[in-house]
Parts: C-alpha cells; structure tokens; sequence
C-alpha cells in the first residue's frame, strides 16, 4: 500500500469518503499504517469526527484543504481518520484524553499520538487563520512536531479509569452532578426525585439552562417510577417530563413537517436546533413518547410517537435496516434544507391553508435563524384534542394537513442533507426497541412487523460463528465487537421475547457472549486486537450506557428465572437515567406476569414484564396472586 497519498478514495465508510479529496495523505487505522508511523518515528495525527458532524466539515473545507497544512501533515506526520461511530473504543480513548487535558471536549477531535500510540496534545476545531488566542492550524502543527522531537521519550501512557470513574467525561462536563440522597420520610425514589426537581429547568423543561439536549434515559425512568410510585410522586415525576415533552414536540427541535427530531437545540428555549438527525434520537424519542402517551392519553405524544415512526421509514430505512444519520447541512450550509421566508409560505398555500398555518405556527419577515425561519409551533401537536385550547379557536386540522403536505412537498423538491448509509447494529436495536414500545404502549399499526424485520436481519447479516459485527457500509462490514451491540440486541430481542418465543435461542447465547465483556469486576466496552481494552462507560450519553444495557439484560434473566436478587440503589438520575429503570425492576416497581401465552398490552399497566409460565401468576412489590394486575386505563 502506497502511504504517500490519500488513501481514503478506496474507503468503504461515508465520513473517510468525505475526505478522500483532501490534500492529505489520509490514512485508515490499521496495522500497515501503524508499522510505517513507528518505521519512519512519526508522530501520528488521528482525526476523529462523523459523516454529519458540522465543524467536521468546516474543517475539511479549510484546514485540512489548505495546501500549507497538508504539506506539514504529509511531511512530519502521519495523518489517520476515525469515524467516530465505527470505532467508538478508539473515540472513548482519544475523548477522555482530550477531556482529561483541557477541561472539555467535542468534534471533530483532532489527537497527536506517538509512533506507539501514546497521546500527548489534543484538541477540537482549529482554523487556518489565528483567533481567539488560539494559533492557526498550521503554527499548532509546527509546535507539536517541534514537541515530539524534543519530548518524546518522556510522553507517559495515558489510561482511562475502569469502573464508576470511567462515566463519559464529555458528557461529565455539560451534566450537574448531583447527590442521591434519601429523602427525610427514607423514601429513596422520593429523594431523587427531589434531586431531578432541583435540576429542573421549570418553564422551559428539561435540565440545564443552555442547550439543550433530549434526555433520553432520564426521561424513561422518570415515566417508569411515575407509573410504579405513588400519587404525589408520580404527579410531580409527569409534570417535570409533559413539560419536557411538550417543548421538545412542540418547538425547533421537532421536524413538523416530515416526523422525527434534530439532534439538539443550542438555545435554552428549544428554538433552534443543531440540524443534524441521528437513528439513536429517533429509537429513544419513540420509545419515550410512546410510553408517555401511554401514561398521559395524549393525543400529541401519540402523534409526535407516529411522526417518528413515519420518518424513519421514510428517510431512514434501507432495506430491513436504519441508517445512522442526516447532515446537519446542505450545501456546506447548516440547516439549509429546513428553512423558510414567509414570502415562501404564504405563496404557496392558499387563504384557508395560509390563515391555519400562521396560526398555529410562529413565523415572520425577519424569521429566528439568519433572516429565515425555523418552524416552531404556538400549538402542540393535538390541539385540537386540547381542552385548553377554545373549541371555537382551534384551527382547522384539515387545512393544516393540506398545508404541511404542501411544504413538505416544497422542501423535498430541495437539495437534501447528506445520508449516511452506513448500518450500525446497536443503533438499530435500539430503533427495535422504540418499534416495541410503541406497539406496546399506543398500538400503532406496523410496528411490531417492523421491529421482527429488524430483528432478523441483525441476526441474518450481523452475526455468525465469530460473534456480532459492529457496522457495514456497502459490502464492507466491520467485525470490531463492542458491549454495547452485545447488550443492546440482548435487550431488544428480550423485549420481542414478551411477544414471540422465536429469538429465545439468540437472545440467550447473546447474554451469555455478553459477559466475556466483563473481566474481574469490571466491564470492558471492546477488546480489539489492534486497540487497548477499553473500559465500558457507565454514563448515559446520549444513549444508555453500555453497562446500564448489560445490567438490564442480566436483571430481565433473574426475573425470568424467579431468581431473588439484592435491589439496586437509585443513582444520579441525570447520569444514569437507564441504570435507573433497572432499579425500578429490581425493587419491584414493575409488575411481573407469568402467563402461558402472550397477555394483551391493552390489559396491563406500563410498568409491566411479561414471562412464560405454567400459571397465570402476577407479583407486584413483593405481592404474587393470581389473575392479572389492574392495568393503568
């Protein structure tokens, strides 16, 4: 193989292939590239972004298109690129390196790495121009080499903590930490829902008070223990969440007009959203409104749970499968696709569709994002359902279909963001187990279908005799083997388990394959050969932990097996949200049902696991009887 060119025009992966045109002489990670670095005693720079990251493209467009910069790069370096999402083990490293040196982190990330692999500088988005105190690219690249040449034999190792300090410093940094503590009555789920109210951003939901992110995993255990808690604690659980899930559905992270969300939104108050759209979202954001419209009965949440659904059949779907995600922009511009002059609007639909839409959207001439505007609700999705809103001042839903097909129909006509077709196995089990949830808790027609297809052709085409592949893109599928794949498909076919005995024999030899992750006390999220053991993360961030899904594959086991286990303690629920639901079950905030065959959903409360049994058998906080549990309609 040729190294002194840019070998990324033979690579099979989407974001590699976005840089194939640089004048870099990129490089993919592997054992030929790492011989050359040590032969030749180059210091390595290993970049590290994805397919639709925003600031990974801005910096392909300028620093590593500019001539003087690949000239250094090629000269004194040798220059690797990671897709983030492919190789998550090399991303945890390099992240906690960055985190550990500088205090925060992001991507694109870009890691100076000795011959042998030891980091010793990192950073994230770099111009080619000084600013902010910050030199230009090219003078950050003069100062590493020189470093290197008169440094490196005294550059440590660096190591990422194993157990609770290995928690996702990324996600450490952006989250309060907060105490978990009993409250005065000892009622340790009341204690932490008191911390979750501290924490709470009252008038805007969700937690924090900058961006704001959708908090998936805290969002599931605060609608689980609401419907296993008592009264006033599920009261005050639902509040904090409906108005989490209203500004959520209802403001500019939502795509009104084809179904599903945007990554996250970098304002307070839910307007503007960072554009990119990512399958994990769409899996986590499926299962939460479903769950929630099972709860509440709203007609929004359910139809928020449909809109999901159709947009990941419609714009995500390949084959049986999901792909990974959307590009936050279009034509090297954020968010260009999704946004409107009012001109735009109004000429398009007529009075009776143009006085419905601009009642129940907020637009205007100056727009909420350079000069356009962004679509934001006045009404949540369900108004017309809403006894808050006036039957003689709701707007017709008619016209408000008409109008949305029509602009729907307008921006499909539009040059579209980047699609990145690469499948990846944990994310599409976790789209399988929103698919569950929203069968089991709204009923929505082909859902159950769809998550069976999902399930076969994960089993089909990702696993063999040497375990679970990871991703494939094209013809190329990546046989690296993480935890969270594992866990995350035990888990998924364990839910489709409830419905079907047909995956009973895969999902428990994936559970058993599973535990090879954990060595001495300590789960381990990959052991590649041609990377370090690193340590499994116990921090949600933004989907469940590796060992928060391990965890709950196991306890599902116990359960089924009527073993005892010891409760769990409830940790912080910012951080280990998916921990959390686990606690749940183990305390016995779920009700347990033993049954022959399948017992319809419509008949049993949320909060509800169902077994195969010789008997009709229900448990509930230490209580077993016979018959079904009263459900929660």
């Amino acid at each position: 193989m040729d190294l002194l060119r840019n070998n990324l025009v033979s690579a099979s992966n989407p974001y590699l292939r976005q840089h194939k045109d640089n004048p870099v002489w990129w490089q993919e990670w592997n054992p030929q590239t790492l011989e050359y670095a040590r032969e030749h005693d180059k210091p390595l720079l290993v970049s590290v972004g994805y397919s639709t990251c925003h600031w990974c493209h801005v910096m392909a467009q300028e620093a590593f298109s500019q001539p003087e910069c690949a000239e250094i790069l090629n000269r004194d370096f040798v220059s690797i690129k990671i897709d983030r999402e492919q190789r998550p083990d090399i991303d945890q490293y390099l992240m906690s390196f960055l985190v550990a040196t500088t205090g925060s982190g992001g991507w694109p990330l870009n890691a100076f790495l000795t011959p042998n692999g030891r980091p010793f500088f990192a950073m994230t988005y770099a111009s080619t121009e000084a600013r902010f105190q910050t030199p230009a690219f090219s003078d950050i690249l003069r100062q590493v080499r020189e470093f290197y040449n008169e440094r490196k034999d005294d550059i440590e190792p660096f190591e990422v903590a194993t157990g609770e300090a290995a928690s996702d410093p990324a996600a450490a940094r952006t989250k309060p930490v907060l105490a978990v503590t009993d409250s005065p009555d000892g009622d340790e789920l009341a204690g932490t829902v008191g911390n979750l109210q501290q924490a709470f951003d009252r008038g805007f939901g969700g937690f924090g008070s900058s961006q704001k992110f959708p908090p998936h995993s805290t969002l599931l255990f605060m609608l689980y223990a609401a419907a296993g808690a008592g009264e006033d604690t599920g009261k005050a659980l639902l509040a904090m969440a409906g108005e989490t899930f209203d500004a959520m559905m209802t403001r500019g992270m939502h795509d009104h007009l084809q179904g599903g969300f945007f990554r996250y939104c970098v304002d307070r108050n839910w307007t503007i959203p960072h554009f990119e759209k990512m399958l994990y979202d769409q899996a986590m954001l499926l299962w939460n409104y479903s769950l929630a419209g099972r709860l509440t009965r709203g007609s929004g949440y359910k139809t928020t749970a449909e809109g999901i659904f159709r947009s990941l059949e419609e714009t995500f779907r390949i084959g049986d499968l999901y792909a990974t995600a959307h590009d936050a922009d279009t034509n090297h511009h954020e968010g260009e696709t999704y946004l409107w002059k009012l001109e735009e609007i109004t000429s398009a639909l007529n009075e009776a569709e143009r006085d419905t839409f601009l009642r129940v959207y907020d637009v205007s001439q100056s727009g909420n994002f350079e000069g356009k505007n962004h679509l934001v609700r006045r009404l949540a999705p369900g108004y017309e359902n809403d006894p808050k809103v006036p039957r003689h001042r709701r707007p017709d839903p008619a016209s408000l279909r008409s109008a949305e097909g029509k602009l729907l129909a307008i921006r499909g006509s539009r040059p579209q963001p980047f699609l990145d077709e690469k499948l990846l196995t944990g994310w599409n089990a976790l789209a399988g187990c929103g698919l569950v949830a929203a069968h089991r808790y709204l009923g929505l027609p082909g859902t159950l279908d769809r998550a069976l297809e999902i399930a076969r052709a994960l089993l089909d085409g990702f696993t063999d005799t040497q375990g679970l592949a990871h991703a494939a893109a094209g013809n190329d599928e990546r046989s690296e083997e993480f935890l969270t794949d594992y866990a995350t498909v035990a888990l998924f076919l364990a839910m489709l388990g409830e419905e079907t005995s047909e995956f009973a024999p895969e999902t428990e030899a994936l559970a058993g394959a599973m535990l090879r992750f954990r060595r001495d006390g300590t789960w381990f999220e990959s052991d590649n050969s041609d990377f370090l053991p690193i340590p499994a993360q116990a921090f949600d961030q933004p989907v469940p932990s590796g060992i928060a899904l391990a965890q709950a594959v196991l306890l599902r086991q116990e359960i089924a097996a009527h073993v005892n286990t010891p409760p769990q303690t409830f940790a912080d629920p910012l951080a280990h949200g998916f921990q959390n639901v686990s606690a749940l079950m183990s305390r016995g905030y779920f009700h347990v049902v033993e049954s022959p065959e399948p017992v319809s959903w419509e008949r049993l409360p949320a909060n509800t696991i169902q077994i195969r049994g010789r008997n009709s058998v229900s448990c509930y906080r230490g209580v077993c009887y016979q018959g079904l549990p009263k459900n929660d309609r």
